[in-house]
């Protein structure tokens, strides 16, 4: 049985499975622990200005 991963949605700020992932980030801060990165319901097919999320990369 194979264990589910996980990373941490800095959209919403829970734990999602990787297959829910729309962007995971390389940021390397997280990577030991837990990588970053935000899920398909946060960040959905186009960038939303109301969804009140702000990226800096």
């Amino acid at each position: 049985m194979k264990e589910t991963e996980y990373f941490y949605c800095v959209g919403c700020g829970t734990m999602v499975p990787a297959e829910q992932a729309k962007e995971i980030f390389r940021t390397g801060f997280f990577r030991v622990v837990q990588p970053l990165g935000c899920c398909t319901a946060c960040m959905g097919d186009e960038p939303d200005e109301e969804s009140g999320i702000t990226l800096v990369i």
